[in-house]
């Protein structure tokens, strides 16, 4: 088990809180966010980008007590069933109007590509695509 210092100000972002609500005790060491769980709240604290479920520990912290976790179990698997963020949302901004699947200017055919009556090799979107393309085009 480990100690949790867990957040001291509800400082996270919307998008990366989610539906958690950020509890604040007299004791600042106990503040936490806490979400739905099973029909109960369950404290939760957002780690190296991951959410995780956390536990008060009386004895811990000379005895006036803190937050403790288990890195390999109590990592929550799937943060979006409880209404959190995610590690991909922390780097996406949020809300954004940009459309991920129109392509840039560059992408687009210009004229000198069309009709040169030579057959043209179609640019893939990705280094996995490229990839793919090639060894398809390689005899097994």
């Amino acid at each position: 088990m480990y100690e949790v210092h867990t957040h001291r100000k509800d400082n996270l972002p919307a998008h990366i809180r989610g539906k958690a609500v950020y509890h604040t005790w007299k004791f600042a060491p106990g503040n936490s966010y806490e979400v739905p769980f099973e029909g109960q709240s369950q404290e939760c604290e957002f780690i190296n980008r991951c959410w995780y479920w956390i536990e008060w520990n009386n004895k811990r912290n000379n005895g006036k007590g803190c937050y403790t976790f288990n890195p390999t179990k109590d990592c929550i698997i799937a943060p979006k069933e409880h209404g959190l963020g995610t590690k991909e949302d922390h780097y996406r901004e949020p809300k954004s109007e940009e459309d991920p699947d129109k392509g840039d200017e560059s992408s687009e055919e210009t004229e000198s590509s069309k009709d040169t009556g030579k057959e043209r090799t179609p640019v893939a979107s990705s280094p996995v695509e490229q990839l793919a393309s090639i060894r398809k085009n390689v005899p097994h």
